[in-house]
């Protein structure tokens, strides 16, 4: 399988060489569940889109240093591909990929008034859909890294949610048939999360900063994360593949 990875920014020059580029996490978080899988980064916040969908058989959207209320000029290309892309491929969407791909489908994205989410998050399952696969999670809830101040305020039309809590509601989603989306960094790692958490200590003030990176002690579900969006992708492409060749 042949993932497309859309890296939408850039890594801060001082961590390139430890952690790498904004799309470096993804392969290695999701070879955890498939070592076979292939990959094609993509960076849509250069104009390097790719020609058509079926490019890739899937497609993932990254996390950026950037909001989607910026409107940045590499940002409305990007929206249109994604829009045509669901209709015909899989696409997942993480952090900022989660919020352009409600914004491009009809949502709204904004600010929040509650501040920065970080740290280790718990995100209580709201649905389980049929494609999940089962015994993954201790309980019944996912429990990911945070780093956001941007939120879905108002899902896309078509959108379940799967899970969420009180800070984030809109914590991780699908939309339509052929769109997933995570609010969280299921991909980070606590290696590059305590990296950016400490970066802004002078904003975030010590009280929250000692206890976002205390909770990076605690349990991460990026394997099971990794395993769900696999299972989604797959899911997407047989049914897909029906679809296009039905049975006589």
């Amino acid at each position: 399988m042949l993932i497309g990875i859309l890296e939408c920014g850039q890594t801060s020059p001082d961590w390139i060489e430890e952690h790498g580029e904004m799309a470096a996490p993804f392969p290695p978080f999701l070879r955890g569940a498939d070592a076979a899988l292939e990959f094609r980064v993509y960076k849509a916040h250069r104009n390097q889109l790719p020609a058509h969908a079926h490019e890739c058989d899937a497609w993932l959207v990254t996390g950026s240093p950037a909001s989607v209320h910026e409107r940045l000029p590499w940002q409305p290309a990007l929206a249109q591909f994604l829009i045509g892309a669901a209709r015909q491929r899989p696409v997942v969407g993480i952090c900022y990929g989660h919020q352009l791909l409600h914004d491009a489908l009809g949502g709204v994205v904004q600010r929040s008034g509650k501040g920065w989410g970080v740290g280790v998050q718990d995100y209580p399952l709201q649905a389980v859909p049929d494609w999940a696969p089962a015994g993954l999670l201790d309980g019944e809830a996912f429990h990911l890294i945070a780093l956001h101040q941007d939120q879905v305020t108002t899902p896309a039309p078509g959108t379940r949610i799967l899970a969420g809590n009180s800070f984030c509601p809109v914590g991780i989603t699908t939309i339509g048939e052929n769109v997933l989306t995570i609010q969280a960094h299921p991909e980070m790692t606590t290696r590059l999360a305590r990296a950016i958490y400490e970066s802004q200590r002078p904003q975030q003030g010590d009280a929250v900063t000692d206890a976002a990176v205390q909770s990076l002690q605690t349990r991460i579900d990026s394997r099971p994360a990794a395993h769900w969006v696999l299972a989604f992708v797959r899911h997407r492409l047989a049914s897909l593949a029906s679809n296009a060749h039905p049975a006589s």
